[in-house]
């Protein structure tokens, strides 16, 4: 049976006739016909830049994701919706809890595999089916210890990148791994990354070692491609130079790494964090845009930001009506009218119940500014 990602992705198996007319020849020979699906064949980091592989490449799968037919009907009977996507969001966090607990431990993790590798394909279909999930990455836990759930905010973020750049399965699974063990290096140094104080030198080149611990702990586990353990070495790098633990420019950067990179930076500062304040989804953008631009690829910031859009996802708009609202949902062509969920009314009260607007299907209200 077909798993749910390829059949939205459109490659449902159909039934092979020539392959049936075989085996029934073959059968009168007593020869066992193997089965006719094979395994999809490894996929190779790509030697070039993968920005411009993917713009080069004119595969069927880069034309369109998944059959919209399907998504409408899907949506139809409540798939995409908050509550189901809360509920992937909850226990995508409960597993990262348990995942740095057993690095802790020092359990064997290639028993708990199977779970991670779970996670990555609820939390790709869900966003597949649409970004409701994205409203659960701004829910500010202060009382809660931040690494799981910067973790999964991570694999989101950088998942989006990768749908919108039309990666295939093996290319979401390469980013979503990535994500999920590039940071597991700071649970050993979460006392230091508690300080409410500017950290010192010393303890800012303690907090650089989290890439080494990160591999330490992939190494654990032992099946990881290269390609993985290259995009968490280099997460950290920036395409001016400026990053660490080598310094490497632009064309020494694998592509993954580039997307890691903007993912990991975004969800830190639109964060709190025991030292500084968060920055609202609008404001990061324009630092993104602004003193930050050489840090970050020009393509992944651009692809970023056009499905971020003017009034990324998590923003705090006001509405022409005076009602505050936060961004939940940007519809594509539409970079001025997102889908919002009312939070407060015009004499900034919170409403009893939240409704939702899609700004994208109506005149009024627009959107006054940003909070």
């Amino acid at each position: 049976m077909p798993r749910m990602f390829d059949i939205l992705r459109g490659k449902e198996e159909k039934p092979d006739e020539d392959a049936e007319k075989v085996e029934e020849k073959d059968e009168k020979k007593d020869i066992d016909i193997p089965p006719s699906k094979s395994p999809e064949p490894p996929v190779s980091f790509p030697k070039q830049d993968m920005m411009t592989k993917i713009e080069d490449e004119k595969k069927p799968e880069d034309h369109s994701l998944v059959s919209k037919k399907l998504i409408a009907e899907v949506r139809k009977h409540g798939v995409d919706n908050q509550e189901k996507a809360k509920d992937i969001y909850e226990k995508a966090v409960e597993t990262l809890k348990t995942l740095l607990v057993k690095i802790r431990t020092r359990e064997d993790l290639s028993v708990y595999m199977d779970k991670l590798y779970g996670l990555l394909d609820d939390l790709f279909n869900q966003l597949v089916l649409g970004d409701s999930i994205l409203t659960n990455i701004y829910d500010d836990r202060v009382e809660e210890y931040y690494l799981p759930h910067h973790i999964v905010n991570v694999v989101i973020l950088s998942s989006i990148i990768g749908l919108n750049m039309g990666f295939n399965k093996s290319r979401l699974s390469h980013i979503g791994l990535s994500s999920i063990f590039h940071d597991v290096g700071m649970d050993a140094l979460r006392e230091i990354a508690a300080q409410s104080r500017k950290l010192t030198d010393e303890e800012h080149g303690l907090v650089k070692t989290h890439i080494q611990n990160s591999l330490a702990v992939v190494d654990r586990v032992g099946t990881f491609s290269e390609v993985v353990k290259e995009t968490i070495r280099q997460h950290h790098e920036r395409i001016d130079g400026s990053g660490y633990p080598k310094g490497m420019k632009a064309d020494k950067i694998n592509a993954y790494a580039k997307i890691l990179a903007l993912a990991d930076t975004y969800e830190a500062i639109t964060h709190k964090r025991p030292h500084r304040a968060a920055l609202n989804a609008h404001n990061a953008v324009r630092f993104l845009l602004g003193s930050l631009k050489n840090n970050f690829d020009s393509g992944v910031i651009k692809l970023f930001i056009n499905k971020m859009s003017v009034y990324p996802v998590g923003s705090i708009v006001i509405l022409e009506t005076d009602e505050i609202a936060r961004v939940i949902s940007v519809q594509p062509g539409s970079p001025l009218r997102p889908v919002v969920m009312i939070l407060r009314d015009a004499d900034g009260e919170p409403v009893k119940q939240s409704s939702v607007i899609d700004l994208s299907r109506q005149d009024f209200p627009s959107i006054k500014g940003s909070i």
